[in-house]
């Protein structure tokens, strides 16, 4: 065997035993951020997210005038749009799994991991449904009560705007 030959085999084989490993703990990292998905609810939340769609669909729907003919062209249009959706969301958890792999290291993981098992990390879980709805409910009542004083804002500055224009001089 040449000298070129033994080079490249030993540059093979040297490549191979690094990436071995590292695949190892690739995979060995990637198996933890699916448990902390799993321990997370991750899954109940995508499940969640693909009802909403199918009540902001069937919303949207009873919204429109549609024709009793027209109800089954209507439902199958939803049936459609709703089964690709809901593929498209089944593949996701890969993309999830890298972002996760992506953004925390291996301890970071094991740490979260740790804390989501723990009673106080599964209390998190499971009341921050209701804690996301109550400061969506908070944040929508602030921009409701805001809205008035901002179109207040925007009037005057419109009002001065105009004021401006009238009081330049034209050329």
């Amino acid at each position: 065997m040449g000298l070129t030959m033994r080079l490249l085999l030993a540059v093979f084989s040297a490549a191979l035993l690094l990436w071995t490993p590292a695949r190892a703990d690739e995979a060995a990292k990637n198996a933890k951020i699916e448990e902390l998905m799993k321990v997370s609810n991750v899954d109940q939340m995508m499940k969640q997210i693909f009802d909403q769609m199918k009540v902001q669909m069937k919303t949207m729907e009873s919204s429109m005038d549609v024709s009793p003919d027209a109800r089954g062209t209507a439902d199958e249009f939803e049936d459609r749009i709703m089964a690709l959706t809901e593929k498209r969301l089944a593949n996701m958890k890969p993309m999830l799994v890298r972002i996760y792999s992506d953004t925390y290291t291996e301890e970071e993981v094991d740490g979260i991991l740790a804390f989501y098992k723990s009673p106080v990390g599964q209390a998190m879980l499971r009341k921050m449904p209701e804690l996301m709805q109550r400061s969506m409910a908070l944040s929508q009542q602030m921009m409701g009560d805001l809205m008035p004083e901002i179109q207040k804002i925007v009037q005057e500055q419109q009002e001065k705007m105009k004021q401006s224009k009238t009081a330049a001089p034209s050329k």
